[in-house]
């Protein structure tokens, strides 16, 4: 990988993509000293091999929804030592779009506990800014770092296959590599019934009975405003 930047105290890499955000010329009027490139992982890459993803509410809850938060995260802690998510808005309004909010903690602790993430909740992109420049400003052991710019390293199968399973509500890593020991395949995970989710995943029968459901639900495109939903996710 190419040496793009000694980042010292003070200094942050802004992915282009985040231009348009009002965080950058936030950043600066604090006296941070900015620089934009485009990022294949992350938003703002901070001295300390600190890598952090900002998401508001309505895309936190949206990549919880449609599965693509735990790909992120895995992506996140592959190229970085301190992965770290940024929550931004107020959280009381993104968990009522959920029947049972459970589904929000729970994937709140799958990145904590499971993907070894930092996690920060802030009200606005004033008070992100203001985390940013001060994570940006602390005092390190080492005096600088060498950034190197993120690249996606290649996935391998057993990834993939992980990364499937956690696409469904109610699965963690955990469960997944555990549903895949026992039953070989994605394809017998997915035949597999109720009763034997139950008991080799270790969760709830309630909860293997919705799984399912999901994954045998006939798609109904978009023929109806409303969403269909599933009991308890």
């Amino acid at each position: 990988m190419e040496k793009l930047k000694v980042l010292k105290p003070g200094m942050v890499i802004v992915d282009k993509r985040e231009e348009k955000s009002t965080v950058p010329s936030l950043l600066i009027r604090h006296g941070l000293s900015v620089r934009f490139d485009m990022l294949e992982v992350g938003d703002y890459a901070l001295p300390g091999d600190i890598l952090i993803e900002r998401k508001t509410v309505s895309d936190f809850i949206s990549s919880i929804l449609d599965g693509r938060l735990f790909e992120q995260a895995l992506n996140l802690s592959r190229v970085s030592a301190n992965p770290t998510f940024v929550i931004e808005g107020e959280i009381r309004n993104g968990l009522r779009y959920f029947e049972n909010v459970n589904a929000f903690w729970g994937a709140l602790a799958s990145l904590i506990y499971d993907f070894k993430l930092r996690v920060f909740f802030t009200n606005s992109s004033e008070d992100t800014a203001a985390l940013i420049y001060v994570i940006s400003n602390r005092k390190k052991k080492i005096e600088e770092d060498v950034w190197v710019k993120p690249k996606k390293k290649k996935v391998t199968v057993e990834e993939l296959q992980i990364s499937v399973l956690t696409s469904l509500p109610g699965i963690g890593p955990t469960t997944a590599k555990r549903l895949l020991k026992a039953l070989g395949s994605l394809r017998e995970v997915f035949n597999a019934e109720p009763n034997v989710l139950s008991t080799i995943g270790k969760i709830s029968i309630q909860k293997s009975k919705q799984i399912h459901e999901l994954i045998n639900a006939k798609y109904s495109g978009f023929k109806s405003n409303q969403q269909s939903k599933i009991d308890g996710f």
